[in-house]
């Protein structure tokens, strides 16, 4: 019987190091992951839509080519479950078209639980008339993201 209960919790000890070992294989996301957030992610925050930090720099930025299928696409800055300081859209509203190459500013703190509707509020709205890639820069401060620019290549 001593034999038994040993192989159970030798069982049970291997079976929880293979547990750990392979959840620390995979990164995890942090709290502070940003996503860019529109029509052709989905509206999902995936991996390759993930703002990633620039050396030598806060800034974080991601690059994607978007499609000109004739529709404006709506873009927003979120972490992946929509945290009420990490949902980003405009905060002018004569900033909500995207003007390329520039500085536009940015507010965080849409609270999706007080106002009860989707947190797709305030999206800048761009309109590509080509095929083309774009790369999105987040200008960050201590307490998150500030501003964006969008500049096509």
């Amino acid at each position: 019987m001593n034999g038994v209960v040993l192989m159970k919790i030798l069982s049970i000890l291997v079976l929880v190091i293979l547990l750990t070992s392979c959840k620390s294989m995979y990164k995890q996301d942090k709290s502070s992951d940003l996503y860019l957030r529109s029509e052709f992610t989905w509206w999902e925050a995936k991996p390759e839509f993930k703002f990633v930090t620039i050396k030598d720099s806060t800034n974080k930025v991601v690059r994607t080519k978007i499609e000109a299928d004739g529709s404006a696409y709506h873009i927003k800055v979120a972490d992946k479950i929509w945290s009420k300081y990490k949902n980003c859209g405009y905060k002018n509203n004569a900033d909500r078209i995207i003007k390329l190459d520039k500085w536009l500013e940015l507010e965080c703190t849409y609270d999706f639980d007080k106002l009860n509707t989707t947190p797709i509020q305030k999206p800048f709205q761009i309109k590509p008339t080509k095929d083309a890639f774009y790369t999105f820069t987040l200008k960050m401060t201590t307490t998150g993201p500030s501003h964006i620019k969008i500049s096509k290549e």
